[in-house]
């Protein structure tokens, strides 16, 4: 009798340090995992951000391109991401993402789109297509830092509830120097 309560205690015990597997498939052993992950695809993201700004300056038939091709990925970033399951029954961070991705993919899909025809139709030669440009643009930042602010407040939140020390992205410093 003893030993079965001592099988009993070594299972319960052994089920309680299982990792966290999310519907995605991925398996997540930690805070910081569960973090990287989710920060690895926001990696990719702006990464896709600044490549089209880039191109876009040379090659707008090509940034029209890139910009089907992102729509593609951030939607299988959302779904990726969308499976993954709440941390410690904890979801802020993971929907965090999910709104802040589920914007760009409309914003690449809409707003990139309409900057790059007006571009094409010589819309940045005329005050009319500037204004409407700057416009967009204008209205893509605003929301934008809605985004970022919560998705920054979420992983600040959940590295402080899993006693995680966050470190500076690079990638995040481009796109802020790219908005200056």
């Amino acid at each position: 009798m003893k030993y079965s309560f001592f099988i009993i205690i070594i299972i319960v015990s052994f089920a309680c340090n299982q990792p966290v597997k999310g519907k995605n498939g991925q398996v997540y052993k930690s805070a910081v995992q569960y973090n990287d992950y989710i920060i690895g695809r926001q990696s990719t993201l702006i990464k896709n951000i600044l490549d089209l700004s880039a191109t876009a300056q040379t090659n707008l038939d090509s940034a029209s391109k890139m910009l089907d091709r992102y729509i593609v990925e951030t939607d299988s970033m959302i779904v990726d991401i969308n499976g993954m399951s709440p941390y410690e029954g904890d979801s802020t961070f993971r929907n965090a993402a999910i709104a802040s991705f589920a914007f760009y993919k409309k914003i690449f899909g809409n707003e990139y789109k309409q900057l790059i025809n007006i571009r094409k139709n010589g819309g940045d030669a005329t005050e009319e297509g500037i204004a409407e440009m700057n416009r967009i643009v204008g209205d893509i930042t605003k929301e934008e830092e809605k985004y970022d602010k919560s998705f920054h407040n979420a992983q600040k939140n959940f590295a402080d509830k899993n006693n995680m020390k966050l470190g500076a992205n690079e990638m995040q410093k481009k796109i802020d120097k790219m908005r200056e």
